[in-house]
């Protein structure tokens, strides 16, 4: 195993926890005996999630080619998964066993918890390939989605107008899933 393998082994037991939460999430919602009125946008923004911690854990295989020495380089592989799993659990709400959970209620009251911490993934992540790949390698072109995600995300935390998040959610998807080539 080299070194690489090793640590993307750490970022992969991080993502995990994430992954996990989310699903056992939908699982407690599935058995619990209170009455659950699902929201279609939180579904949605769940599964986004989910997709993203999965889609960011394939895309560190493009840093395998590179001299990863330094203890920064091993940080950033590292810490924009941390935020995801943040996000992963704040979405996820405490299940009742009885009673009645709303979860667009739920989704309002927490979307600063949320969102923030997506914001803070996706600009991790673009600190991230500037520290792994460089300085000097990385376009300032290349930047732009990073920051104007994180903005997105910032928005998203401090708006609670839905047709804002619906477009948002709606650009997530279509530039994350439309991006075939995640490992290079």
């Amino acid at each position: 195993m080299s070194r690489f393998e090793f640590l993307m082994m750490i970022a992969a037991v991080v993502v995990a926890v994430g992954m996990t939460e989310i699903v056992g999430g939908w699982g407690r919602l599935m058995r619990t005996k209170a009455v659950v009125k699902i929201d279609w946008l939180h579904l949605a923004w769940t599964v986004m999630i989910l997709f993203s911690l999965i889609q960011y854990w394939i895309g560190m295989w493009s840093y395998n080619l590179l001299p990863i020495d330094r203890m920064v380089q091993i940080f950033f592989l590292i810490i924009p998964s941390l935020f995801g799993v943040l996000a992963a659990f704040a979405i996820t709400p405490d299940v009742p066993m009885e009673g009645e959970l709303v979860i667009r209620d739920y989704y309002w009251a927490k979307r600063k918890a949320v969102f923030l911490p997506l914001a803070g993934y996706v600009l991790t992540a673009l600190i991230a390939d500037l520290v792994i790949i460089g300085f000097d390698k990385v376009e300032i072109l290349d930047m732009i989605p990073f920051v104007v995600g994180s903005a997105m995300f910032v928005l998203l935390a401090v708006v609670k107008w839905r047709w804002i998040h619906i477009i948002a959610l709606v650009g997530w998807w279509a530039t994350n899933l439309t991006d075939l080539n995640v490992v290079d």
